[in-house]
């Protein structure tokens, strides 16, 4: 199955996701309305191809739309496009976080590496083995299970799995900082995603462009790219970090800037 009939296949998700319906999606200008109610974000912004769409709460909507339409598509989605709907969101205690990508699998397109070094964790497993502020993407008190890769008796990669809803369950990928660049997080992840499949759901997964090690470890495994997102966040404003990884193994990569030119304005992060 391809990006266009996933899609369609998860159109109800996405259009509760979004906070609306996914044919408003449109350009020149993109699209700006009112997010409908019980969604799960203050703002989000989708955007399939060249086409997009801006949902938010009422009160940010006329102050949003002139900001949206002097954006081209591919200001919007991307550092820049957050910062300026910041300019809007921040005043009440709301940052934008994004482009983010979303990825997804079904049985057509998933490739199951078929590494037998992940163990299963139950839900009371992992709230007794995981460290937090190691995998701390792996969604503390709501993984119903993961996927654990142990090395001397120590956690050392794991893929939990989350319900999004009924028919979509969520992969969260974090691998110890001492065992990355082995494959660890392939192999979670491909089990996490067999298992979700077995259970007849669609698989899901998100990163951001900057994650070069993510977006390759859920390509590797089949998931599809469908759409690339902003979102915004009830808190401060985050910035992205550098880019992850490398072009291949032992590449040399270097810091444009000096360090005198870092943004000296970010702060360090809130949590440990």
């Amino acid at each position: 199955m391809n990006a266009s009939n996933l899609i369609e296949a998860l159109r109800p998700w996405l259009d509760e996701k979004i906070g609306a319906k996914l044919d408003l999606l449109g350009s020149d200008p993109i699209p700006v309305v009112e997010t409908e109610e019980g969604a799960p974000s203050p703002l989000f912004a989708a955007r399939v191809g060249e086409r997009g769409l801006v949902t938010a709460e009422g009160q940010w909507l006329e102050a949003l739309k002139p900001i949206v339409a002097n954006l081209s598509v591919e200001e919007l989605f991307s550092t820049f496009g957050g910062y300026e709907l910041a300019r809007v969101l921040l005043p009440d205690g709301c940052g934008v976080w994004g482009p983010s990508w979303f990825y997804v699998a079904d049985k057509n397109c998933f490739r199951d590496v078929g590494d037998d070094r992940p163990v299963q964790l139950s839900a009371d497993e992992l709230a007794e083995t995981v460290d937090h502020r190691i995998f701390w993407h792996c969604f503390e008190d709501e993984a119903m299970t993961g996927f654990g890769i142990f090395k001397e008796g120590k956690l050392v990669s794991l893929a939990a799995v989350r319900a999004e809803d009924d028919s979509v369950w969520e992969i969260g990928i974090d691998t110890a900082p001492e065992a990355k660049g082995r494959g660890l997080g392939r192999a979670v992840t491909s089990a996490a995603g067999r298992w979700i499949l077995e259970n007849n759901r669609f698989v899901f997964a998100s990163t951001a462009p900057w994650n070069v090690r993510s977006a390759r470890t859920l390509r590797s495994v089949g998931l599809q790219f469908i759409m690339s997102v902003m979102i915004g966040t009830p808190g401060p404003f985050y910035a992205a970090p550098q880019p992850l990884g490398t072009p291949y193994p032992g590449a040399e990569v270097y810091n444009y800037y000096p360090d005198w030119a870092i943004n000296k304005e970010i702060k360090p992060p809130l949590r440990d």
